[in-house]
């Protein structure tokens, strides 16, 4: 019996093996196919290769935790101070207090000493707590209780903090205290500290004060009643944040019971605070995301096959970009579970099952974004999957652009962007560029010799330093603004254009849009939202000591129907937008009606033959990024009239040949698995 479960064993291990080789020569093949392929066959593949790599990925193994896997891949280290890997501390004691990323750091009057342990009382001071005196919260330290927040009558248990990097906010979880004892579930507290302004602001405090903005919870309140706060950290926030997340059902007062997975030795986590017993059952579980959160469990890779690449997914190699995009996708994206919608994140709520490595995000999440009235570009923060996927990046016919190739989770770096990438140079050789996001090499390193950088070539961003003066003139071309990417102005640097942060985390605005739209300044105008324009660079102009256009000081940036605001939007609009001198390159898209089509449709040019103009028509049935290119005879592309994320409905968009010879001229719509191709006849 012994043998025979032995063989049992490695024909498992040999069945595993062939598939995942399998998948990865089918993954290898899989860009060129689906650049001939369209429709129904694009799905098709898509499937088949989704059904192959979940075949190979599923061999139930448990957790070993992380340090286990550092002990091997120590050039990962840097994960370990990542924010993946802080997002929630443990905060039982004063260990870490006014450490970022490991204690406690509010901080409102700058004195250096965490505001529980100065006994801040709301109650005392003005503050976004005002209409609730005198139930303001009391925030109080002492050896004994640890960490606590007084609402009204009812002192409530600090036990874990989200946040504290220095970058945006920090919360504050804790057990509800009852007349039956404290709650089993975690709920983040009202109590939101502002790392950057050093300001409180109120976070649901309908979760915790009722209509008359009085305390909801007082000394009588039970358990049943604290499993009503909306604020669950089971519900809401463990599915992103936990690593092998297991939710058990609900106990009998309705609370919620959740886990995450384990670890191998437990005595190597004794000082870390970014692990924590979470359900009470003695053993340590990863509160945040870990190794196995994105590659899967590692125990078959880790300790029974040892070093064996086929029992470990690598993302960057054993998924396709579309399956990669969506693991990063599960935790950058706002919605609910399905199908009923419980939890605010991707799971299976019907049989309490949550996502493995490789699916995809919309086979366990309704979104539920928040957008600008452009209905394109994200107003609420962690969404920049959606963004992206309003982007024509991950889909660029002759490369689907990767989330890992910006960010690198195991980096160090702000933002965890790449610091490293390996091209090819002008002889086809393998050439290694030191990348950054403030001097445009990340964004170079990709976009050098095509498009408006074509005459700049791999090995000046390479040895970006001594070719400054050269690359200079070429992208200020592009910008029509100086080149001082990593300087005092910014001027030029790509992302200040193209990734404008206009997204609310903690303040407005601290997260920067994923679309890769240089937003113009009519969409203030239409929309009453920033532009690129105007939030990276000329409001603060316009607000300092040397505006260009006077129109003067804008108060309120979180308001964009200001006086100030249309009047900005009207003098950079005499550049960037409509009949500007810098928009002779954009084709508009307007929509023709408010119907929705039935199928997808792209029409006959009209008039047709025409000079030097023509109109087209399309319609989209459903939401989509459309794209809509002009061919010559011989199938170089002449001009993309159309790349936008754009709501179901009738277009029409133009194209102005002035420039071209007569000829006949091909056009081509691509959107959502469907392509059409027709013919057009410039005749000056």
């Amino acid at each position: 019996m012994k043998n025979f479960s032995t063989l049992l064993i490695l024909l498992n291990y040999q069945l595993m093996l062939f598939l995942k080789q399998l998948i990865i020569k089918l993954l290898e093949i899989k860009n060129h196919i689906l650049t001939q392929t369209e429709g129904k066959m694009k799905k098709l593949i898509l499937t088949l290769a989704g059904i192959f790599l979940t075949a190979a990925m599923v061999f139930p193994q448990g957790y070993v935790g992380p340090l286990k896997c550092l002990t091997c891949h120590s050039d990962k280290q840097g994960w370990s101070s990542s924010l993946h890997a802080n997002g929630y501390s443990m905060q039982l004691d004063d260990t870490h207090t006014m450490q970022d990323k490991l204690g406690i750091v509010n901080d409102y009057d700058q004195n250096s000493i965490d505001d529980f342990h100065d006994g801040l009382d709301f109650n005392t001071i003005s503050s976004v707590f005002d209409p609730y005196k005198p139930n303001a919260p009391v925030l109080a330290y002492s050896t004994q209780n640890g960490y606590t927040i007084k609402i009204g009558e009812v002192t409530h248990k600090v036990y874990l903090t989200y946040g504290g990097s220095g970058y945006w906010k920090q919360r504050y979880a804790v057990k509800i205290n009852t007349s039956e004892g404290e709650s089993a579930d975690y709920y983040i507290s009202p109590i939101q500290y502002n790392e950057k302004t050093h300001e409180y602001v109120l976070y649901h405090a309908d979760a915790w004060y009722d209509s008359n903005d009085d305390p909801i919870y007082t000394n009588a309140s039970t358990l049943a009643d604290a499993s009503q706060n909306s604020r669950s950290l089971a519900k809401g926030c463990s599915g992103c944040h936990v690593t092998g997340l297991e939710i058990a059902g609900q106990d009998a007062n309705g609370e919620w019971i959740f886990s995450g997975a384990g670890v191998l030795d437990e005595s190597q986590y004794t000082d870390l605070n970014n692990f924590y017993d979470i359900n009470g059952d003695g053993t340590l579980d990863q509160i945040n995301v870990g190794c196995e959160k994105c590659h899967g469990p590692g125990e078959d890779h880790a300790v029974n096959f040892p070093g064996d690449k086929s029992k470990i997914i690598n993302p960057a190699t054993d998924l396709s970009v579309w399956q990669a995009n969506n693991l990063c996708g599960m935790c950058h994206s706002r919605g609910h579970s399905k199908p009923n919608g419980t939890f605010g994140f991707p799971f299976n709520d019907d049989n309490l099952t949550s996502w493995s490595v490789g699916d995809i995000v919309t086979d366990y999440y309704d979104y539920a974004a928040g957008y600008w009235g452009d209905g394109k570009n994200s107003k609420s923060h962690h969404q920049q999957f959606l963004d992206f996927y309003r982007s024509g990046k991950p889909n660029f016919q002759y490369h689907n652009v990767a989330c890992y190739e910006c960010h690198d989770p195991h980096g160090t770096a702000e933002h965890q962007i790449v610091t490293e990438v390996e091209e090819e140079d002008s002889t086809g050789n393998p050439i290694t560029i030191v990348t950054e996001n403030d001097n445009n090499t990340l964004c170079l390193s990709c976009h050098a010799t095509h498009g408006d950088f074509t005459d700049i070539p791999v090995e000046w961003v390479a040895d970006y330093q001594n070719h400054i003066s050269d690359i200079a003139p070429i992208v200020s071309a592009h910008t029509n603004h100086p080149y001082d990417p990593d300087g005092t102005t910014s001027a030029s640097r790509c992302s200040k254009c193209h990734n404008p942060k206009v997204a609310k985390s903690a303040i407005n605005y601290d997260i920067h849009s994923h679309t890769f739209e240089a937003i113009a300044p009519e969409k203030t105008k239409i929309f009453q939202m920033p532009s690129s324009c105007a939030v990276s660079c000329h409001r603060d102009i316009e607000n300092g000591a040397d505006p260009i256009f006077n129109i003067g000081v804008d108060a309120d940036l979180g308001d964009w129907t200001e006086t100030t605001d249309i009047a900005l939007a009207d003098s950079l609009m005499n550049y960037y937008g409509p009949g500007g001198i810098w928009w002779d390159h954009i084709v508009k898209v307007e929509r023709e009606n408010s119907g929705i089509p039935e199928t997808y449709a792209l029409s006959q040019n009209f008039p047709n033959p025409f000079n030097p103009a023509t109109q087209i028509n399309f319609s989209i049935p459903e939401a989509s990024t459309v794209k809509i290119v002009v061919y010559d005879i011989v199938g170089r592309e002449v001009e993309v009239l159309v790349n936008d994320y754009l709501d179901a409905g009738n277009y029409s968009t133009s194209w102005n040949a002035a420039n071209y010879a007569s000829g006949i001229y091909l056009y081509r719509m691509e959107t959502n698995g469907f392509a059409q191709v027709k013919k057009m006849i410039l005749m000056k």
